[in-house]
């Protein structure tokens, strides 16, 4: 054994009312668990003790290797983290099989951390067959289901337990409990499958003693220097293998691989053969006794068949335990939720016959059905679920199942909870349970109290006290319990009458008050109608206290849930990469669970029977997973009109109205009675509900139909269409119809419809798109008549003042007269104003453009300045000799402008030469520039008028 460590004996050596840690005061000790001792202990608080626990306890200082087997250097870190993630997955885990988490009280002062658990009061599996030997093949038959059921729990937590073994196992008031997860691999990678493990150099253990299979928290090297003969790698290159010989997993002692699901597995087939052989499968008969055989512990032999250790055990057990204890991981089931519904298949048919399946007709999955207590044998997936609601229900009176639409609640509680409580998973008392089913609908009372009534004699009559009264006397008078499932409780906030709902709850509150020995109740609810419900006065806090949440399956589960099915009447997928291309179209549509169900019922139907196969073939024949339900759907409408001309729109617009009266405004399901879908749809409407029964669109339901489940409302297009579109006629619809049953109930405290309501709903009655009753048309012309009165008497009322005041208007009327024609004359006098102003205002505007134009002209003239300088450039030339110049004149820039009164310069002195005489006429202010003295020669004027 290994000693404790210094930290854990030094608090269990204090005195005894000082052996404390937290809230827990340690007792007396109840075990040992590899390196943590396990102790009873009570928790209290402030003097009051509240209850035992079992604490295990670690040492954050131990100096020893640590839980996973590595070096101690950051020992205390470690631990710490091992032991906190444990307790993490741990409060992860839900089932009734299943120890369950408490608190992790931590003496950092003492350096000590402990799990505090669910302590359990029974006798322990060893002690059991330590007495008798052996159990029967009923008992092991038991066991077995419950810790295999466990094992997939913890699995799916992401745990290995590590020690299944018959001192780990505790019959508990007839339920069996897994306890001791202090050495859990929590941080070990967790296979979904095995796989072919990488083969070091394998252990050769020789023959060891028998005794050792009582030993736990063995290290290998005391496993090799405890036989001769035994050949390994140095032992300190090993570590530690935790676990006790005889069901520790082959490979892990062979070749050191970490522990996995499989290694479970293969405790639990130990401990299944132990129960009916009375020896651990390693142990042979040696000389003086029984020793266990090396080649069976690390794999070199496979243990003898059961059926030669016991010849009493069923083949069919015999067969599955062998396989659980084969030496080669990759040779056990793959799970061990697969193990527990074989286990269960042998117990039925030892119990009363064998139970058969649904016929291969019918197949393994239901379309937009649910699944029903019949199909409990091909109902895979929700082991989980099923134990965490049944542990549920063990201690609360009320449980509700509460997940999204779609998620598969109702399946979940048919098939999975109330058979599972039909065969005793609540306990050994009562030990016979009966079933009742309702759903709320529009009237809960007679939905309940006719569930109730075969067990309940006058239950109709009974009022909710009453009623839980004759429950209990009835299951302490017949020790049979009954559990009552109120599916779709979502109804009592759409649909329900008023005075049903109150029954409803009513009765709910009074059944959770407390756990009635004997009776339970089980609801499920749409996630996101939790609002209106949680409003239901006290309902609310029923359903927060014992809700278990639902989630839809996953993608990997999905194709485990698929090869399961289809191994239940011997078929298989095609080859791999069908089980691929299956894999990556489940990932995409995995969370909508009816259209999953859908799909592989089509796939079903499209199988090979011959050669026992689903195939790609048939997969490409439905079109995919994600399209065949809209496909089908839309196929089935087309499908209606049947080729005949002039059908098609008549049977459309019985389609769509059929449809719409199945779903509420609100956009959930509605069960309506035929006679009253024939009013909303119209003769057309039995042909289309018979295409839609037989398409699986709609189903049967109690009081008449409804859709097959509400997935069609979020994944058939058309139809989620068709519920948006009419939408706001339907609540003022219903609204109308509301208004009218008040009005037919007291005609005159109701408000009949005015102004603009009163024509919404007289169109909505034109319309014809929804049928209003008799009764609504009869409110809506009561209505009309109430307003054409009101206008009656509105007109006599105008009419009489009218009279009163014709003496006075003749005056008043020549004044109003004379006031009018003086205003037309002030209007004429303004026109003719206006005119006038128009008029300036134009000749103005005329003025203006001469002025513009005259300003634009004046830009494009040459300036003073040039003048002056071409008058100076001819006075130059003509004192030149010669002939004067020929060719155009042109005016040179000008060097520097001159003052604008400067007078130009004096004319050019007489010569004998012909002159030449320039003119400027300037036009401006100021006065003219002094003319050229005259000449007697010729001259050329050049004028220039500005």
């Amino acid at each position: 054994m290994i000693p404790v460590a210094p930290s854990i004996a030094r608090l269990l050596d204090r005195p005894d009312p000082e052996r404390r840690l937290g809230p827990f005061l340690l007792i007396e000790p109840l075990g040992r668990g590899g390196f943590a001792p396990v102790w009873l202990a009570r928790e209290s608080y402030g003097g009051t003790e509240l209850r035992t626990a079992a604490v295990k306890l670690f040492a954050l200082d131990a100096p020893g290797p640590d839980l996973a087997g590595r070096d101690p250097s950051p020992a205390a870190a470690l631990r710490r983290r091992s032991v906190i993630e444990e307790a993490r997955l741990l409060c992860q885990v839900e089932h009734p099989s299943v120890v369950r988490f408490y608190a992790l009280p931590v003496d950092e002062e003492h350096g000590v951390i402990a799990l505090a658990m669910e302590h359990v009061a029974g006798v322990s599996l060893d002690r059991t067959l330590a007495a008798r030997g052996t159990l029967t093949v009923a008992e092991t038959l038991d066991l077995g289901i419950a810790i295999a059921s466990a094992l997939a729990a913890v699995h799916r937590a992401g745990l290995v337990h590590r020690d299944v073994k018959p001192a780990n196992i505790v019959d508990a008031a007839g339920v069996y409990k897994l306890i001791d997860f202090g050495i859990a691999a929590a941080d070990a990678p967790i296979p979904r499958a095995p796989a072919a493990d990488r083969e070091p150099e394998r252990a050769r253990l020789a023959d060891l003693p028998h005794a050792l299979v009582r030993s736990s928290g063995t290290t290998l090297a005391g496993i090799l220097s405890a036989g001769a003969g035994a050949t390994a790698e140095p032992t300190d290159a090993l570590g530690p293998i935790f676990g006790t010989l005889g069901y520790i997993d082959p490979v892990i002692l062979a070749t050191r691989a970490p522990a996995a699901p499989a290694s479970d597995l293969y405790a639990l087939g130990a401990t299944l053969f132990e129960c009916l052989a009375g020896r651990v499968p390693a142990a042979l008969p040696a000389a003086g006794g029984l020793s266990l055989s090396g080649e069976i512990l690390d794999g070199r032999a496979r243990p003898p068949p059961l059926l030669e250790v016991a010849p009493g055990a069923p083949r069919a057990l015999a067969r599955l335990v062998d396989a659980l204890l084969s030496p080669d991981r990759r040779d056990r089931p793959a799970w061990a939720e697969p193990v527990a519904i074989a286990l269960e298949q042998i117990r039925g048919e030892l119990a009363g016959g064998e139970r058969a399946l649904p016929p291969e007709s019918v197949g393994p999955f239901r379309g937009l059905g649910r699944f029903d207590e019949a199909d409990r044998d091909v109902y895979f997936g929700r082991r989980s679920e099923v134990a965490a609601a049944v542990e549920m229900l063990r201690s609360r009176g009320v449980v509700a199942l509460v997940g999204p639409s779609g998620s598969g609640k109702s399946s979940l509680a048919r098939a999975g909870v109330l058979p599972a409580v039909g065969e005793g998973a609540l306990g050994a008392w009562p030990p016979r349970w009966d079933r009742a089913v309702a759903e709320p609908g529009a009237d809960p009372r007679a939905a309940v109290t006719a569930a109730l009534s075969p067990f309940i004699p006058r239950a109709p009559e009974l009022m909710p006290e009453e009623i839980v009264a004759a429950l209990t006397a009835r299951a302490q008078a017949e020790e049979r319990g009954l559990v009552l499932l109120l599916d779709q409780l979502e109804e009592l906030a759409t649909v329900a009458s008023p005075g049903g709902r109150e029954f409803a709850v009513a009765l709910l509150c009074r059944l959770a008050e407390h756990a009635i020995p004997g009776v339970r109740v089980l609801v499920t609810a749409r996630r996101d109608w939790l609002d209106p419900l949680l409003a239901l006065g006290p309902l609310g806090k029923v359903l927060v206290r014992g809700s278990v949440l639902i989630e839809p399956i996953s993608e990997l589960a999905w194709v485990a849930v698929l090869e399961q099915a289809l191994a239940a009447y011997g078929y298989t997928l095609e080859d791999d990469a069908l089980k691929e291309e299956l894999t990556a179209e489940l990932k995409e549509a995995a969370s909508a669970m009816p259209l999953v169900q859908f799909a592989l019922t089509e796939l079903w139907d499209k199988r090979d029977a011959l050669n026992r196969k689903v195939t790609r073939a048939g997969l490409r024949a439905i079109g995919g997973i994600a399209g065949a339900l809209e496909r089908h759907a839309d196929a089935t409408l087309r499908a209606l009109a049947g080729g005949r001309p002039g059908a098609a729109e008549t049977e459309a617009e019985a389609a769509r109205a059929v449809l719409l009266a199945l779903t509420t405004p609100q956009g959930t399901r509605a069960t309506r009675a035929r006679a009253e879908l024939a009013r909303s749809a119209g003769p057309a409407c039995e042909e289309a509900l018979e295409a839609f029964e037989r398409a699986r669109l709609i189903v049967a339901a109690d009081g008449g139909v409804t859709l097959a489940h509400e997935s069609l409302l979020a994944r058939w297009e058309r139809l989620r269409a068709w519920v948006a579109e009419a939408r706001e006629d339907r609540l003022l619809a219903e609204e109308l119809e509301r208004d009218a049953a008040r009005w037919g109930a007291s005609p005159r405290d109701a408000t009949l419809w005015r102004g603009r309501r009163l024509a919404f709903g007289e169109a909505l009655r034109r319309r014809g798109d929804l049928r209003v009753s008799p009764r609504a048309a009869a409110f809506l012309d009561a209505g009309r008549r109430a307003e054409r009165r009101a206008a009656l008497l509105g007109a006599g009322a105008v009419a009489a003042v009218v009279l009163a005041s014709a003496s006075f208007g003749a005056a008043y009327l020549r004044e109003v007269r004379a006031r009018e024609a003086e205003v037309l004359a002030a209007l004429r006098k303004e026109q003719a104003s206006r005119e006038l102003a128009e008029e300036q205002t134009r000749n103005v505007q005329k003025a203006q453009d001469r002025i513009d134009q005259l300003l634009r002209d004046l830009a494009d003239s040459p300036t003073k300045e040039a003048v002056l300088a071409l008058q100076e450039q001819i006075r130059q030339r003509a004192a030149l000799p010669g002939p004067p110049a020929r060719g155009p004149v042109r005016a040179a820039p000008p060097a520097a402008p001159a003052p604008r009164d400067e007078p130009p310069g004096p004319a050019p002195a007489a010569g004998a030469r012909p002159g030449l005489r320039v003119e400027t006429d300037w036009v401006e202010s100021g006065p003219p520039p002094a003319q050229p003295s005259a000449a007697p020669r010729p001259a050329l004027d050049v004028e220039t008028t500005w």
